[in-house]
């Protein structure tokens, strides 16, 4: 009775041309074989089941083979046919996880001493070389860098920031990429048609999806789903892996955005009812979640999404419910989700408290964001005044006492500055409006910056102001106060008359400072910069 063997193991590449998705490597390697000039120590890394272990297998038979075929072992020869049996005593496999000591590298330096029995070269190939301790990494160094010529290292590691910078530099790195989804899926159906069951196209593509970038995992996964029918749907798929479905978690973003948690955790209910993994369903949520804030940040990039094409349209139906902001909060709040699910005894109310939190924070974020619409659009008007009218620059201090209720003093207002001739500058003019800031500081304060002229044969004041506010604010009591300053001072009684000029510099200022705070609350104003007052 023959014994099972697991599709990835069954259909493990025997050569570099079985290789998927991974060119740029295997290239490499078989132009090197082909003109005798492979290197002594190499380093492959990559993430989980790109084919790392696999290419070191085919270089250890390609370069001892017999009747190498254009950088490809023969798969014929007793080499290659010992090499596949695992036999041959020249290609020796370590496991760095239980092989990391010193006394381990002493022995493998002791062993390299020796020539390799049969075959050309002798092959070390270390997996998972990063759970050497460093005493162990120290104690390779010296081989690494000069080894017998008949001795080739291959390490294979998927996490290279724990390798010694001592050893890569030592080594030849090859970076193993991701494999793609439409590779996976083709592999896959190449898979199914030599098997005995049938996968649909969307079927691998979900599993390709599922993979995470990894040919052993895909294959492992469409094994599994073959033993629950002959013909793999996506269906299969989701009862064999025990993934909730995108119906499932479309409802369930559906009800986050009407901030219906009644609704949310009835699915969560139905869910685990169907036996159904929380912390795969809260990955799920995350995956979606991320599509939707990739479709909101690059719509005409749809190849960046991780979902299936049938999924798009109504993907893009829910990103319609989410603004930005609120993506970005539900996100973060699931990936919290699950690091607590780790730790968690109970996975569902880790679950259930993370809904209920989000279909409340979604509902208070558009009352926030209706609030912040409402100040922008009031930013506007004030904006769309300014453009047309100029703006009035606000007083240094706009407090008034409560007492006072006189009326502005509009009829102390002059249309036209007379004739320079008939009045002269007042070069006391500071200190009587410092004898009037002691007794009225909130109109003395409007008038900073202002001119003085006085003509004592009319015996009139008149000030040039610089301020459109002091307008609106100057009564016939401050005039009086004002009056009486000015006699202190120049010892002649005048009667007090203004003029606003308001200099067109001070109104760009102004608006430049209006502008400001309109950018900061998020306006487009660029256009408007570029208008004259």
């Amino acid at each position: 009775m023959a014994v099972y063997e697991a599709l990835y193991r069954k259909w493990r590449p025997r050569t570099f041309d079985d290789i998927v998705a991974q060119p740029h490597i295997t290239t490499t390697l078989r132009n090197q074989i082909l003109r005798d000039k492979t290197a002594h120590a190499y380093l492959f890394t990559g993430s989980r089941g790109t084919g790392k272990t696999t290419s070191a297998r085919i270089f250890a038979k390609a370069v001892n083979c017999l009747h190498p075929q254009n950088g490809n072992p023969c798969l014929e020869c007793e080499l290659c046919r010992e090499a596949e049996n695992g036999t041959l005593t020249d290609i020796i496999e370590i496991d760095g996880a239980s092989n990391n000591g010193v006394d381990e590298v002493r022995n493998l330096r002791d062993s390299a001493a020796f020539m390799p029995v049969r075959c050309k070269y002798k092959i070390y190939i270390i997996d998972e070389v990063h759970m050497m301790t460093p005493a162990a990494f120290n104690a390779l160094l010296k081989i690494i860098e000069e080894p017998p010529s008949y001795v080739k290292f291959l390490f294979a590691t998927t996490e290279i920031h724990k390798i010694p910078s001592t050893i890569l530099s030592r080594c030849q790195r090859f970076d193993f990429r991701r494999i793609l989804p439409v590779d996976i899926a083709a592999r896959l159906q190449y898979v199914a048609s030599n098997e005995d069951f049938t996968v649909t196209d969307a079927a691998a593509a979900r599993i390709a999806q599922l993979s995470d970038g990894g040919m052993r995992d895909a294959l492992s996964l469409l094994d599994q789903c073959a033993a629950v029918s002959e013909t793999v749907d996506t269906d299969t798929v989701e009862l064999a892996v025990g993934i909730a479905g995108t119906e499932s978690v479309f409802a369930v973003l559906r009800h986050i955005a009407a901030h219906d948690a009644a609704a949310a955790l009835q699915m969560v209910d139905s869910l685990y009812r169907q036996s159904k993994d929380m912390t795969r369903f809260a990955d799920e949520l995350s995956q979606q979640l991320r599509s939707i804030m990739l479709l909101k940040s690059a719509p005409d990039a749809p190849q960046l999404l991780q979902c299936m094409p049938d999924d798009l349209a109504q993907l893009k139906e829910i990103a319609q419910l989410y603004s930005m902001q609120t993506v970005l909060t539900a996100l973060d709040a699931i990936r919290q989700c699950c690091d607590r699910m780790a730790r968690s005894g109970s996975r569902r109310m880790e679950l259930e408290m993370t809904l209920i939190r989000l279909c409340s924070d979604v509902r208070q974020s558009q009352g926030d964001e209706k609030a912040f619409s409402e100040r922008i659009a009031a930013l506007e008007a004030q904006l769309a005044e300014v453009m047309r009218n100029g703006v009035r620059q606000a007083p240094r201090q706009t407090s008034r006492p409560a007492a006072r209720n006189d009326a502005p003093a509009q009829h102390l207002q002059v249309d036209a500055a007379p004739s320079t001739d008939e009045f002269v500058i007042l070069k006391s003019w500071p200190s009587v409006l410092e004898r009037f800031d002691a007794v009225n500081p909130s109109v003395s304060g409007l008038l900073q910056g202002s001119t003085a002229y006085v003509s004592d044969a009319k015996g009139v004041l008149l000030m040039i102001v610089c301020n459109r506010l002091f307008r609106r604010l100057f009564t016939a009591e401050d005039a009086k106060a004002l009056g009486k300053a000015a006699a202190e001072i120049t010892g002649k009684t005048y009667t007090i008359r203004y003029k606003c000029e308001e200099p067109r510099e001070t109104q760009a200022s102004a608006v430049d400072s209006l502008l400001e705070r309109a950018r900061s609350s998020g306006m487009d104003v660029s256009d408007a910069g570029q208008n004259p007052i």
